[in-house]
């Protein structure tokens, strides 16, 4: 089984605020890094895409915060944002996000049996698996 990791970023980012929006529509659960407040993640994110990009989906095993495959190499002098990397999907548009939630099985919006809100599980470190899940406006 798999689930959603999101690594995004406190400060302000116009990604960030998108997949905001999107989530606001779309009720889903996944786990959420924030780089600004979490160093591992901010070097897992720097590892991955060689910048500090957010949002980045990731599909990873339930019991881990990595890619359960490691994603596809970046193309040959592009950046990491918009690329559907198979397991990674980094600083996406919109019309990206479903089918990639989509091909991996990873259930949004009306295809969920939850609550009407959205919820993002807070974690860092070893807490990645006993995170609280709860909507991600109250996060922090």
């Amino acid at each position: 089984m798999t689930r959603l990791v999101v690594y995004v970023r406190s400060s302000f980012c116009p990604d960030v605020a998108r997949w905001r929006r999107w989530v606001d529509e779309n009720s889903i659960e996944y786990v959420e890094f924030d780089i600004d407040r979490d160093e591992e993640a901010h070097h897992r994110v720097l590892a991955w895409t060689g910048h500090e990009s957010v949002p980045t989906l990731v599909i990873a095993p339930d019991d881990d915060i990595a890619p359960f495959e490691e994603p596809s190499p970046l193309p040959s002098g592009h950046g990491p944002r918009a690329v559907d990397r198979g397991t990674m999907l980094t600083e996406p548009n919109t019309g990206q996000i479903a089918p990639f939630l989509d091909r991996h099985g990873i259930l949004y919006g009306d295809q969920t049996e939850a609550s009407d809100e959205p919820v993002a599980a807070a974690a860092s470190g070893d807490d990645a698996n006993r995170a609280e899940k709860r909507p991600w406006w109250r996060l922090g």
